[in-house]
């Protein structure tokens, strides 16, 4: 039994389906290849413009008030002295800084005697902030060490204190990047007029 030869309409639908089918594929990889492009672009502007700076931490001064010493051992527990920290946060990148309490310590022959905490903020991108931090000491914590009172009848006391502001930076409101910024310092203060002397600082940043 012959068959009858296919009709040239019949081919009609299957080369429409064909058609169809070939325009899906390309039209998925061009999508495809402009997401492509927009991951790219947006990558290149992160690691250029967002890229993730060292936020710069500055001492700008430390004061000493109420001190009232005296050389007798027993007396000793009678002094009070606070120290005031004055740190500002310098915000390099191109998006805000939102850190959070920031820790400030004070410490004698590597003894805890003061640590106070600042409110949390935010540093507007390309802006600096300032902090104000008061500690007061723990005079009992001071007195454990004997060498305590031989350096304030000598006049000169020394000690070292310590920053610590941790914060995240968000890019594109979606990446974050955690920032921890630390502040060092080293100092010796002047009993009889509370000036300072020989000030010294670090920073230590952990991106």
């Amino acid at each position: 039994m012959a068959v009858a030869p296919e009709s040239p309409l019949t081919k009609i639908p299957q080369r429409n389906k064909l058609h169809h089918r070939r325009h899906q594929i390309l039209l998925c990889f061009g999508t495809c290849g402009i997401l492509l492009a927009i991951f790219i672009v947006l990558l290149t502007i992160g690691l250029t413009v967002y890229k993730v700076k060292e936020p710069i931490m500055t001492m700008n001064s430390i004061t000493l008030e109420n001190l009232a010493a005296n050389s007798n051992s027993a007396a000793s527990s009678s002094l009070n002295m606070s120290v005031i920290a004055d740190v500002s946060v310098k915000n390099p990148n191109a998006v805000s800084y939102r850190y959070g309490s920031s820790m400030t310590s004070v410490y004698y022959h590597e003894i805890l005697v003061g640590q106070a905490e600042a409110l949390p903020g935010v540093a507007l991108a390309r802006r600096t902030v300032r902090m104000n931090v008061t500690v007061d000491l723990m005079i009992s914590e001071l007195t454990r060490d004997s060498q305590f009172v031989q350096d304030l009848v000598t006049g000169d006391v020394r000690l070292n204190t310590s920053t610590q502001v941790g914060g995240k930076v968000k890019v594109f409101g979606m990446v974050q990047h955690h920032v921890d910024v630390v502040m060092n310092c080293s100092l010796t203060v002047h009993v009889s007029n509370l000036s300072l002397r020989n000030q010294s600082c670090s920073q230590h940043v952990w991106l």
